[in-house]
């Protein structure tokens, strides 16, 4: 629960990395959707091992509950479901600049013949991170997480990595410095 699952997430990650299982299961709800195991899945990804989730009736909940990205603020708790953006450049490129703004994680899908261009569209947003998850539930299921303005160099390493159907999280914006939090600074 949320009071013990940065101790609990580490004690996780140990045991990945002593070569054992570990399923997380919860009676609360889809990790990372309802549910504070985004704090397990991130912590396990960022020690460099690989969340892998059962798959459930959404390609995206799947999605969301290996990225770990879902914030649990209430400013910037639950994600957006953008679906596809627009085809067309400028239109896609003016959807990029609103989505930018969004505190929330937003979740995208995208056709393989359209994932280059929804990466370059994304590079923009820089250092924000973004799970991009193909394949999911099937033999060559390939999860990553990356910053944004790295996707299209990414899906450019290898000619697999653009095949199959695609589930973007944008990962939820790191929060703002506020004129209080620079004023406390300040002071203290």
């Amino acid at each position: 629960h949320q009071h013990n699952e940065a101790e609990a997430a580490q004690q996780v990650v140990q045991r990945l990395q002593q070569g054992q299982r570990v399923a997380y299961v919860s009676d609360a709800g889809t990790p990372g959707v309802s549910d504070p195991g985004a704090r397990l899945a991130q912590a396990v990804r960022e020690a460099g091992l690989r969340p892998v989730p059962l798959p459930g009736a959404s390609s995206i909940t799947t999605a969301l509950s290996a990225a770990g990205a879902v914030a649990h603020s209430a400013e910037q708790g639950g994600f957006v479901f953008a679906g596809f953006l627009p085809v067309k450049q400028a239109e896609r490129a003016a959807a990029v600049q609103v989505l930018a703004g969004e505190p929330r994680c937003v979740v995208l899908l995208e056709a393989p013949h359209r994932i280059q261009e929804l990466a370059q569209a994304l590079a923009p947003l820089g250092e924000r991170p973004a799970t991009l998850a193909r394949e999911l539930t099937k033999q060559f299921e390939e999860i990553a997480t990356l910053p944004a303005q790295d996707l299209p160099a990414w899906l450019a390493a290898q000619p697999n990595r653009t095949r199959g159907e695609f589930v973007l999280v944008i990962h939820a914006a790191p929060p703002a410095a506020t004129a209080d939090t620079g004023t406390r600074v300040l002071q203290l």
